[in-house]
């Protein structure tokens, strides 16, 4: 816990900046209290970069907006402040309390649709330039195509649109889950399974 007068003062000397920082990244939350708007967005800007990682900003008021904006992702709560941290945010939430729900649930999901969907794209590609390779390399490097443009215009968004639609949909674990074991929401590795 750190208020804005000693955010000054830390963040005004190099070497204690740097201190706060990792003291700061090393902590399970840092919550700071009595600053402004603009020291709310710097602090945000400083630990993203000190890091290197993805920062979500969360807020409920106009105070809050320089930080929401300063994020990666920004999350306004609708509040009794008024609207202005939510029409500035990613994502509006009506209560603190759906920001659980948000990043276990839909952000899993976000995480693990976008990957199987990354990856997908490419083979779906992959096998159409590997065909095309082996065509060329049979008749003697060749420089005709094996489709024709219409064929893979279809391939690669009529015939091929049902997995892209699975996979957009599909979910492996039900929200309940999730919320009961929120270590599920740590990327999969090969040695562990996630379900």
């Amino acid at each position: 816990m750190i208020d804005g007068n000693a955010l000054d003062l830390f963040m005004s000397v190099p070497l204690l900046e740097q201190k706060f920082l990792t003291s700061a990244c090393q902590a399970p939350s840092v919550c700071v209290c009595r600053c402004s708007p603009t020291q709310k967005a710097d602090i945000t800007k400083k630990i993203s970069e000190f890091t290197g990682k993805r920062v979500a900003g969360v807020g409920d008021g106009g105070n809050d907006v320089g930080m929401i904006l300063e994020a990666h992702i920004g999350i306004g709560i609708v509040g009794k402040e008024g609207k202005q941290a939510s029409l500035a945010a990613d994502f509006s939430i009506d209560e603190f309390k759906h920001l659980r729900r948000l990043i276990l649930w839909h952000g899993r999901l976000s995480y693990k649709r976008s990957a199987m969907l990354a990856q997908f794209v490419i083979h779906r590609g992959l096998i159409i330039a590997v065909i095309q390779a082996i065509f060329s390399i049979v008749f003697y490097f060749v420089a005709i195509p094996i489709y024709n443009g219409m064929l893979i215009l279809g391939y690669s968004t009529v015939y091929t649109n049902l997995p892209v639609f699975s996979l957009v949909f599909d979910h492996d674990v039900n929200a309940e889950a999730v919320m009961k074991y929120p270590r599920c929401t740590r990327p999969c590795r090969k040695e562990e399974v996630c379900h």
